[in-house]
């Protein structure tokens, strides 16, 4: 027959844990103790922390337009990048000194352990609960003082408010400041071009394209009134041709015979009338034409010359020259008008083919300055955009960093988390007091109870003898009470101590 088996009552594990109680008077407590005393022992951290929202500007843009990039696309490592830099940090450290109980660190050495030991996290600006998009970040900074780590956590914030009202106010300046120059470039550009169209003024003159229209009238009409004294100098031409031919023909001085006045005509009639009545030799005939060949030499000599006798005594040819005289000068004065106007259509039309080459030369400087004007007027308009935003940004009116939640005085350490590390050596005591229990009770062999004996099923049980306390007994039990009271007090005395020694650190 088999031996029955018969099923462990709660009896038992009560029975159980009498028996091998020692392992869980000595474990569980030993793993509490070593928990409680690393709880306080380790120097412990506080943590404050700041939270910081990107709010945007109350005034939309369309009624200012910033010239400041937002920070809204950033991330908040970026931005911690620039602003928690060794050399700002400096700043704090040296009014306020993070880790006094390391005097042998230099100012900058504190300074990077202050960057270890500051962090940065995107949280929820209503929950303050971490999220990973979010316009609002939480600063933390860990330190073994509490005041400490408030203080310098306060300051670290107003380094990031700080930043971001001096970097926006000087990236207004500096737009400001960018377009000022470029403006100062333009100016001084135009003027330039004015130079360049001033002399182009001066090279050409009345060549300029803006006087095209006007040359044009001018040729126009000095051609009209060209021809028209060239009409009037061919009249005067034949005017004095005649004159000239009657001059040549009338003696301009007097011959005298019987009391008449005569010329070369009436000479010439009275020689012929002579010679009829005379003979060659008569002394009248000889006379005539003697009076004849000094009238024709003194003609041709006058002919040849074109000269005006001024000596001449006949009144027709004082007549014929003061004709001649006056159709001469007239004849010169319309000359001089068409030598004149002449010279002014030469001018003229010199301006007149000098207007293309200087047209193309002003339609390019003229490109230029419309280009420069245009250039100017945006810039202008920039300008002023640029100086409305560096007014409103000095105001702080555009984005901005705003405090949410100023750091407060931390109650309980960060790390360690004594609580936690409590718990642990709990769970770890009760643990491992249940692994020495069962190892202990797997390998022991004795028979406690009726339920150990291995007795074939439906055998009686006669009797079972109890467990007889003696002098012995008591004694040892008495001992080793006595010993858990006293290390029990020990561990205790100890754990107040380090509790003690960690709140005056």
């Amino acid at each position: 027959m088999s031996a029955s088996v018969q099923p462990a009552a709660v009896d038992d594990y009560f029975a159980l844990l009498r028996r091998r109680y020692i392992y869980l008077i000595t474990i569980l407590p030993a793993m509490l103790f070593l928990c409680v005393v690393a709880a306080y022992a380790i120097h412990p951290k506080y943590q404050a922390s700041a939270t910081i929202m990107l709010e945007p500007s109350s005034v939309p843009k369309e009624v200012i337009a910033t010239t400041v990039i937002s920070y809204s696309d950033q991330e908040i490592e970026i931005v911690q990048g620039r602003v928690m830099t060794v050399e700002s940090l400096l700043r704090i450290v040296h009014d306020i000194d993070p880790y006094p109980e390391r005097p042998t660190m230099s100012a900058r050495q504190k300074a990077e352990r202050m960057l270890e030991d500051t962090t940065a996290e995107r949280v929820d600006p209503v929950t303050f609960k971490p999220q990973s998009e979010s316009n609002a970040f939480s600063l933390h900074y860990n330190n073994r003082s509490p005041a400490l780590a408030q203080l310098i956590d306060a300051r670290l914030a107003q380094l990031f408010l700080t930043y971001n009202q001096v970097r926006r106010t000087e990236a207004a300046d500096e737009a400001a400041g960018f377009l000022q120059k470029e403006a100062d470039t333009i100016v001084r550009q135009m003027r330039e071009v004015d130079s360049t169209l001033a002399a182009l003024r001066n090279k050409y003159g009345d060549a300029q394209p803006e006087f095209l229209s006007r040359n044009q009238s001018i040729v126009e009409d000095t051609q009209r009134q060209l021809e028209v004294l060239q009409q009037q100098v061919l009249t005067a031409q034949e005017k004095e041709s005649v004159l000239s031919v009657q001059l040549s023909q009338t003696s301009p001085n007097l011959i005298t015979q019987s009391g008449d006045l005569t010329d070369l005509a009436t000479v010439r009639a009275k020689l012929t009338e002579a010679e009829q009545r005379y003979t060659p030799d008569h002394p009248e005939v000889k006379r005539l034409r003697h009076a004849l060949q000094t009238l024709m030499d003194q003609q041709l000599a006058g002919s040849a010359s074109g000269q005006i006798s001024q000596s001449a005594t006949n009144p027709q040819y004082n007549l014929a020259a003061t004709q001649l005289r006056a159709a001469r000068d007239e004849l010169a004065g319309l000359r001089a008008q068409v030598n004149a106007l002449q010279a002014k259509l030469d001018r003229s039309r010199s301006l007149v083919l000098q207007t293309p080459v200087a047209e193309r030369e002003f339609s390019e400087i003229m490109r230029r300055k419309q280009v420069l004007q245009n250039e100017y007027q945006q810039n202008q308009d920039k300008l002023q955009n640029a100086t409305l935003a560096q007014s409103f940004e000095s105001q702080q009116g555009g984005e901005r960093f705003t405090l949410l939640r100023a750091p407060t005085l931390p109650k309980s350490p960060v790390y360690p988390n004594r609580v936690g590390l409590i718990l642990l050596g709990l769970v770890f005591g009760c643990a491992l007091s249940g692994i020495a229990i069962a190892i202990s009770e797997s390998t022991d062999k004795n028979i406690r109870t009726v339920r150990d004996v291995p007795l074939p099923e439906g055998t009686p049980l006669l009797a079972s003898i109890p467990f007889i306390d003696n002098s012995r007994d008591r004694r040892r039990r008495v001992l080793k009470v006595g010993s858990f009271i006293a290390a029990y007090s020990i561990a205790l005395g100890v754990a107040v101590a380090v509790i003690l020694s960690s709140g005056h650190r």
